[in-house]
């Protein structure tokens, strides 16, 4: 007899993924072409070309990749956003002090599209999410006006406000287990891209975005070593592939290359390495401690990553590519200041005495005038807005209650998955890729709560928290889903058991 129904080969999902990854690289270098070789004009109907076809077309979780690289600006391209430059993402103004890039288009488009063409899910973080959503309005519509601001200041603050959309659009429009894995399938290989302008900053002295962005990139030197210090161009297209790449091998489902994951780990955290970027190291070190300790095979997950990051550098050192003394001596001066840090000994660390001593004065005699609600999308936020500071932005802007109200967040989205995690039972494929996740927001909140602000101003670091937040939706869902086939499974199985025995009793 005949089977009629659909089948799944991994085989065909790793044929697919190459379709997908030619498109995007193709896609990607059209796009760099135009945005860097051809007028204004044209490059407004490319992207207009490409919302359409996203909005019309089917695989969304590709247009989000693509988005979402472009978004991050991986080795700096695609970054610049000054109103004059000659070498930018192409501006569309349809009323007066408001302008679009194609990437504020896409997360309307987005937006729209998941409403009327996408799968309605209710979130568990619904209550947090709107309650925080409030607020923010409230602020936005007392202290902005009250402490003075400007329709160009108002149009930047409700754009990187607009994109936490981006929670529902990708939760509705991508909530397909593969393509979940297409869609980080896809960003992968960018992080390759990523260390190698590192290594070209390091050997040519300068940035390769400034061949054809001349000067857009100044020279960044390590501040213990004198020496070049290559920045991580697209840090979170860095910080998402790694993390990813652990939620990949933790299925024990997954069949394609695991060496292949194991390298993207690796690439991602030798480029964090190489950047000597102290908190980086840090949240990076931690999700990785925290990764092998969760995992059931954590001597093979051990020996997996350590095997390929010794092959990944003796090939960069042996082969010529880069001298070992800036692969590991001037980041590694950098980095170890971390232990500086931790022993309480802040001032000798110049960076990190500077914010303590010259910078956090500053803003805090700024927030003591206005410490409960803050001063909202105002030009006092714009002018003292620090990235450096973390969460004393979220003070700045939102006030003390602001911060209330993020804390209450992270206090129910560690609930849920902790409430998650115990009621489902240890054999759901889900279970250990919640704790990493769990791992995963505690790092994040280790660089909001030191340095680096995840939650507000910037549209790239939304985009990214946003995807966050709707994948913990959708693994939560997909476990709750999965206990609820296993709870059926042994139901069925009693019942057809006590239907046999039935039909074994021959008392009658």
């Amino acid at each position: 007899m005949k089977n009629n129904f659909p089948t799944f080969s991994w085989a065909q999902f790793g044929v697919e993924m190459v379709k997908d990854l030619g498109v995007l690289i193709g896609l990607l270098l059209v796009s760099f072409y135009v945005v860097y070789f051809t007028s204004q004009t044209i490059s407004r109907i490319f992207f207009l070309a490409l919302l359409l076809l996203f909005f019309f077309l089917k695989k969304d979780y590709f247009w989000f990749a693509f988005f979402f690289i472009v978004a991050q600006g991986p080795g700096n391209f695609f970054a610049d956003f000054s109103g004059t430059s000659l070498y930018r993402l192409p501006l569309y103004t349809f009323v007066a002090g408001f302008s679009f890039t194609p990437l504020d288009l896409f997360v309307i488009l987005a937006f729209i599209k998941a409403l009327t063409k996408g799968r309605k899910i209710r979130l568990h973080l619904e209550k947090p999410l709107f309650v925080l959503l409030l607020y923010m309005i409230f602020v936005f519509f007392v202290t902005s006006f009250l402490s003075g601001t400007t329709i160009e200041i108002l149009a930047w603050n409700i754009r990187w406000l607009f994109y936490y959309s981006i929670i529902i659009s990708f939760l509705y429009l991508v909530n397909r287990k593969l393509e979940i894995y297409q869609f980080s399938l896809l960003i992968f290989p960018v992080v390759f891209f990523i260390l190698f302008t590192q290594i070209y900053y390091l050997l040519n002295g300068y940035e390769i975005i400034n061949l054809f962005n001349p000067d857009f990139r100044g020279v960044t030197l390590n501040t213990v070593t004198g020496a070049l210090r290559p920045l991580s161009s697209g840090t979170l297209i860095v910080f998402f592939s790694f993390i990813f790449s652990i939620f990949l091998l933790l299925d024990k489902n997954y069949q394609q290359s695991k060496l292949y994951l194991y390298l993207v780990m690796v690439t991602a955290f030798l480029s964090v390495f190489l950047s000597a970027t102290r908190l980086w190291f840090v949240i990076f070190s931690f999700i990785l401690v925290g990764y092998i300790m969760v995992t059931k095979k954590k001597f093979l997950s051990t020996l997996g990553i350590v095997s390929v990051g010794f092959l990944v550098v003796s090939t960069l050192i042996y082969s010529g590519i880069i001298p070992p003394d800036m692969l590991f001596q001037n980041p590694w001066l950098r980095v170890q200041q971390v232990f500086n840090v931790a022993r309480g000994d802040i001032y000798s660390v110049e960076s990190a005495m500077n914010r303590l001593v010259n910078q956090l004065p500053i803003m805090m005699k700024i927030i003591k005038q206005n410490p409960f609600i803050g001063y909202g999308f105002s030009n006092i936020t714009m002018i003292y807005y620090d990235s450096d500071l973390g969460f004393f932005n979220t003070i700045l802007m939102l006030g003390m209650l602001g911060l209330g109200f993020f804390i209450y967040f992270f206090i129910k989205y560690f609930e849920l998955i902790a409430a998650s995690i115990k009621k489902i039972r240890d054999s759901n494929t889900f279970k250990i890729q919640l704790k990493v996740m769990t791992i995963l927001w505690v790092g994040i909140l280790i660089g909001y709560f030191s340095t680096w602000d995840f939650f507000t101003m910037y549209f790239h670091k939304i985009f990214f928290v946003s995807i966050l937040i709707a994948l913990t939706e959708f693994f939560i869902s997909q476990a709750e889903a999965e206990e609820v086939r296993s709870e059926n499974l042994v139901w069925t199985y009693h019942i057809l058991n006590a239907m046999k025995g039935d039909s074994n009793d021959t008392s009658i």
